[in-house]
């Protein structure tokens, strides 16, 4: 199979997580964020029905050598983890670590990191703020995305806003000032800026108090069948692609 992700399929092919072209090839479903995940899961700006990024092309790979076909389809992040626990869709890329996340699905093995910060307006703050403890962030507001995991800052559910849908919107709440604080991955925000599709003209950032970088998984469908031996080829998959160095080729074309 060469590079191409097909964004959207036929009706008939939903029925299931894993289901057969009409070549009798077995095709595995995979969702992610239509908000988009660069460099990691991106709709081309080029040509927005071609789905590309290091994730895409990373678990494609491991799929095409199981001897499976694969489909990345870019729907809204609630719904894609939902048609995942159904087993409507087998994977979903770019998942974070959450206690609930890992009850409702299997979890491969961390494949990258991304490192959070606090995002702000430097006219609201000329002098960065000083958030040096978790007892710190819980005196202001933050805005987040609907469906994320912020589970790991332990924030009270009165201080997160996640009603915003893409970046777009969440900065334009910063600066509205309906937060303080916008919580986000530092590469992915740049990779989005450096896109073209978010401008982060005037903002300034923070690390997170006692934060590690953050990893990332492949979400795999309890509900789907053959979950487990899926999981399973995920997991050997990656490291046959560090051990021959596709994994790095992958990640390096896309500049992470």
């Amino acid at each position: 199979m060469s590079l191409l992700y097909r964004y959207g399929i036929a009706a008939t092919m939903l029925a299931a997580g894993v289901a057969c072209a009409d070549t009798g090839q077995p095709v595995v479903k995979i969702c992610d964020d239509q908000a988009g995940w660069p460099p990691y899961t991106f709709a081309d700006p080029q040509n927005p029905t071609v789905v590309r990024g290091a994730s895409a092309e990373l678990v494609v790979e491991i799929l095409k050598r199981a001897g499976f076909d694969a489909v990345v389809t870019l729907l809204p992040w609630k719904r894609c983890q939902s048609e995942v626990e159904t087993g409507k869709f087998a994977l979903a890329l770019n998942a974070s670590y959450s206690a609930e996340r890992a009850k409702i699905y299997l979890l491969s093995q961390p494949y990258y990191t991304l490192n959070s910060a606090l995002f702000y307006r430097a006219s609201k703050y000329p002098n960065p703020p000083d958030v040096n403890s978790v007892a710190d962030m819980q005196k202001y507001r933050y805005c987040g995305l609907l469906g994320y995991n912020y589970a790991m800052y332990a924030l009270p559910p009165e201080a997160l806003d996640t009603s915003a849908r893409n970046e777009v919107n969440r900065f334009a709440m910063l600066a509205s000032n309906r937060c303080d604080f916008a919580i986000g991955d530092v590469e992915l925000l740049k990779a989005f800026e450096t896109m073209g599709q978010l401008d982060l003209h005037g903002t300034a950032h923070i690390p997170i108090p006692g934060a590690k970088p953050k990893e990332f998984h492949v979400m795999v469908s309890r509900s789907a069948a053959g979950g487990e031996k899926m999981l399973k080829i995920i997991n050997e998959g990656l490291v046959s692609l560090k051990a021959d160095k596709t994994y790095a080729k992958i990640f390096k074309k896309y500049g992470v």
